[in-house]
């Protein structure tokens, strides 16, 4: 998403003026845009779906739009409340509107993804991501999901299994 890539760029696209990169004020205007069609694309249950709203939530791009709204308010971009809010709500129960036929890694993966960005935003459960890595078991999980995870865990020997199996798994 260009939000996600333009608050992860900002400082750099603001201090550099290099031919054909965008001014602060396009860029400014371009996330101001996305974020209203956002908006306008975001269901009754917080979730965004494909496309335009009033199509099913789908918790992936629900996860990911909640993670660009997050990174771009911490870069200053003024971001509506009720949106970020409505997309946290549905990532606290994110388990709930995965379809039956998703496979129980892409749950487990999903639900580490809407960890880590509800601990962005402060919303720390510690206690469902020590869960569902004991639930899962760390060869289970990607390494990509183990590292969504690892910020959000408070237990000392889950966080040594975790620095262990980086470290075995981590290659050049």
């Amino acid at each position: 998403s260009r939000i996600l890539a333009v608050a992860a760029l900002r400082d750099v696209l603001t201090a550099f003026k290099a031919d054909g990169l965008p001014s602060p004020a396009e860029m400014e205007a371009a996330v101001t845009r996305d974020l209203q069609r956002l908006q306008g694309m975001q269901n009754s249950d917080g979730g965004f779906p494909y496309w335009r709203r009033g199509f099913e939530s789908i918790p992936f791009n629900t996860i990911h739009v909640a993670h660009a709204l997050q990174r771009a308010g911490q870069k200053g971009f003024e971001v509506p409340p009720e949106m970020l809010q409505g997309a946290q709500n549905f990532l606290r129960e994110i388990e709930s509107h995965y379809p039956s036929w998703y496979s129980q890694q892409t749950r487990w993966t999903l639900s580490a993804y809407a960890l880590y960005v509800r601990n962005l935003s402060g919303d720390r459960d510690a206690q469902k991501a020590q869960k569902l890595l004991r639930d899962a078991g760390i060869d289970n999980l990607s390494m990509q999901a183990i590292g969504w995870l690892w910020p959000v865990i408070d237990n000392e020997t889950q966080l040594d299994e975790i620095r262990r199996f980086v470290n075995n798994h981590v290659v050049e």
